[in-house]
Order: C-alpha cells, then structure tokens, then sequence
C-alpha cells in the first residue's frame, strides 16, 4: 500500500513549486526585447538588424526594438549590453568585426578574454563575404595581374576603416603574395567607391553589397571574394583560392549575443526563433540582395565558428602590422 502523504508536506511541495514557477517565467513575457546595434542608423548593420529585429518580433509575438549605439568601433554598445541584465530581453547585434576584430586590436592586452566572458552567442545570422575590386578602367583584368604590378610598385587599396575586416584582408593579401599595399581608411564605403572611380586609388577591399551595383553598372571590376564559395550576385567573380590566393576562406559574419549567464532555455528559444526568421524565403532574398550568405547551424557550431575566427585571426595579427587609428 502506498502510504499517505501528510497535507503539512503536501502543503510544503505545492507553495515550492509555486515559487519556482514564479522564479522562472515564460519567455518572452509581455515586455520588448531591445536589440542593440554598434553603428549608426541606415547603414549596413543597421539594415540587417532592423529586418531580423521586425522579423522575430513577428515570430514570437513580441516587440523588438533596434538601439543604435555607435561609437569606438563597436565598444560603446558592447559596454552597455553586457552589462545588461542576463535575462534575454536586451540583445546585441554584432558581429566578427565587434566580437573578434575590436577586442584584439584593442590596446587593453586581456579585452578579448573580457568579450568571451561577457558575452555568450546567441547565433550568427549571415556570413559576410568581402570583395577586392578596380576601376573598370584599370589595366588589371585579375588578381594575378595586380599582385604582379604591386611587386614592381605600390598599390593603394581603400576600406571603410583602419582596423576593419577589410583592412586586415588586405594585409593578409599582402603579406602571403609579397605584394606591395597600401592602405588607405575611409569612413565609410561610399567616399572609398568615389575616389576609385575617380582614379585616386587602386583598388578598394568592401563588401559585396557596397559593391555589387557598381559592378554590373560595369563602373567596377571584381577580381576576387572571400569565402568558401563563390557570392550569388557576383557569380563570375572567384574566390581567393580559385585566383590562386589560399587563406581567404572564412568570411567574417553577423551574429546575436547576449549577455553572460542568460538561461539556456532563453538562448535556445532565441537561436531557434532566429534560425526561422533566418529561413523564410523573404529574407533569404534580402540576404542576396545585401551580397549576404545565409548561416543556419545549430548553436554549438555557430559558437565553434567564433572561436575559430578568434583563433585565425590572432593568427594573422601575428604575420601582419595593423595601425588604427585607436
């Protein structure tokens, strides 16, 4: 016979379980969630995470709200967001420039092991190849015919900002082919564009979407990408690896974060929730349209590929000298 459970006991386990239920609420409860973006409004980041914040709002019912907070390369909001409460409703997008690039080139020696340890990922969101291009008026019709040309003399190439993705590409490019490249910062890809069209620079290094319109107007001429595979709206353009050039394989990317210690039930429902939105035929056409790949992975290999980047491109910063303007 079962024994009987005394209604003090009884009592005791119904008022526990109460408490926990109230301890752990739903998420998400009836409260937005803030989506904080390092840059300033109506640029590239910007766009994109103004569509995943509409588009998830949508998915679980819930308001998310896009908070610009530009300033130091992406510190600024990755200060104020990691200082968050872990609680899912504030959330960065950032990405390998934020959560890779920025630490290690920031002066503070331990920063990166700072960023790993206050932050945990959520999910990346888009790969984002970059591609090295030339006047369409220029000489060089490949990647072979300007590394030939900067051996004998220098050759400029413009990106939208020292100690960027696209500057530390250039670095690498000349530091594997003993080509001779100078870099020059911009603010942005737009004045980078102008003065190649204007013949004051060689080349530039930019994202496929900054530069995708000017090369079918012909204005631009693609030599290479970066990335494993060849970019849906360039598809004429080789990779590095297909030009002959190896080490370009793994393009930088966008990702969701959120502050240390948010409750895995959070993460997992966020990263799936992202992963969805991610997948709707709707914003895989804006993906290409942005010259973005998409990157749907589960969680723990999409947090092996940050690793992986950090280890890369500590590996890099080790065979070339990057100046920024820090």
């Amino acid at each position: 016979m079962l024994k009987k459970i005394p209604l003090a006991a009884l009592a005791l386990f119904t008022a526990l379980a109460s408490l926990s239920a109230q301890a752990a609420p739903a998420f998400p409860a009836d409260r937005p969630i803030a989506l904080v973006v390092p840059f300033s409004a109506g640029g590239g980041t910007d766009i994109l995470a103004r569509l995943v914040a509409a588009k998830l709002g949508a998915m679980i019912r819930q308001s998310v709200v896009v908070e610009n907070k530009p300033g130091a390369n992406g510190v600024l909001a990755s200060q104020y967001a990691e200082r968050a409460k872990a609680d899912g409703y504030t959330l960065m997008f950032g990405g390998s420039s934020t959560h890779v690039l920025s630490p290690l080139l920031s002066p503070k020696k331990q920063q990166m092991e700072q960023t790993r340890k206050n932050f945990s990922m959520v999910g990346i969101v888009a790969e984002t190849p970059l591609v090295l291009a030339v006047n369409a008026k220029s000489s060089f019709k490949n990647l072979d015919q300007l590394l030939k040309a900067s051996r004998d003399r220098e050759l400029t190439f413009g990106t939208f900002g020292s100690g960027s993705s696209p500057h530390i590409m250039g670095a690498l490019l000349a530091a594997r082919t003993n080509a001779r490249l100078q870099h020059v910062p911009y603010k942005g890809s737009s004045p980078a564009i102008t003065e190649l069209l204007g013949g004051h620079i060689d080349s530039v290094f930019l994202t496929v979407a900054a530069l995708s319109s000017h090369v079918e107007d012909k204005e631009v001429r693609a030599l290479a990408v970066t990335g494993a595979r060849r970019v849906q709206t360039l598809p004429d353009v080789p990779t590095f690896k297909e030009a002959g050039v190896s080490g370009f394989e793994d393009s930088g990317w966008f990702a969701v974060f959120a502050p240390a210690g948010t409750p895995e039930p959070v993460m997992d429902f966020l990263h799936d929730a992202i992963g969805r939105v991610m997948a709707t035929p709707e914003v895989q056409a804006k993906l290409v349209e942005l010259g973005l790949r998409s990157a749907n992975s589960s969680r723990a290999l999409q947090v092996a590929v940050w690793e992986r980047s950090i280890v890369a491109t500590q590996g890099i910063l080790t065979q070339v000298k990057i100046e920024t303007d820090r």
